[in-house]
């Protein structure tokens, strides 16, 4: 009996360590496909027509977070540098948690940007949904897209999977609270935009039950 037991342990021990190697490589995959489209500061975008900005809290009295912020920020300053002509904002309009869109639309043209280059897409509930409809609904062939350094890796290879020749611009402008939470979620999240795009296909989280 004692045989049997060991014989199974390792085959369990086997089977964990081969699924740990399997979704490190898939996470190492989605973080890393694309690395080479970050670039180091707007100067060195590639003049594109649309900025895909990805949406991010907005605090309790309405205005933005300090990553919704600069995200928004940044992609405004590409605007006037004309690294892009267009600004279209992703994120929750308000239908899953709370309406970042809006908080967006209006900081942005508070900064100069013409309110008629400003794009809401206030269903962009989630990274997957907003590189999705940029290109289904919107027609984007070709984009940069404004979020955090930790985020880049799968925005990139999400747009890309849609067809989006795309170019990621990180937003960090200041260090942020919970860092490394951020940081272990994306990477979580990683596996499962692997799943999304090649396995499972989800939908839109307001029309699930």
């Amino acid at each position: 009996m004692n045989i049997y037991l060991k014989r199974a342990a390792k085959a369990l021990i086997g089977t964990a360590a081969a699924a740990v190697v399997f979704v490190t490589v898939v996470i190492s995959y989605v973080q890393l496909a694309y690395v080479r489209d970050i670039v180091t500061a707007g100067t060195d975008l590639r003049p594109v027509e649309y900025a895909i900005v990805l949406g991010a809290s907005v605090k309790q009295d309405g205005t933005p977070s300090d990553a919704l912020y600069d995200r928004v920020m940044e992609a405004v300053d590409a605007y006037k540098a004309g690294k892009v002509k267009k600004l279209i904002m992703t994120g929750d309009d308000g239908g899953f948690h709370v309406d970042e869109v809006e908080t967006m639309a209006d900081l942005a043209i508070k900064s100069g940007v013409t309110s008629t280059d400003v794009i809401v897409d206030g269903q962009g509930y989630r990274t997957y949904e907003s590189c999705k409809r940029a290109a289904t609904v919107y027609g984007v062939k070709e984009a940069v897209v404004v979020t955090q350094r930790f985020h880049l890796g799968r925005a990139l290879f999400l747009c890309h999977a849609f067809g989006i020749d795309t170019q990621g611009l990180p937003a960090d402008r200041r260090p942020y609270q919970r860092i490394l939470f951020f940081i272990s979620r994306d990477l979580t999240s990683s596996f499962k935009a692997w799943m999304d795009v090649y396995l499972w296909p989800p939908k839109s989280p307001v029309e699930q039950d």
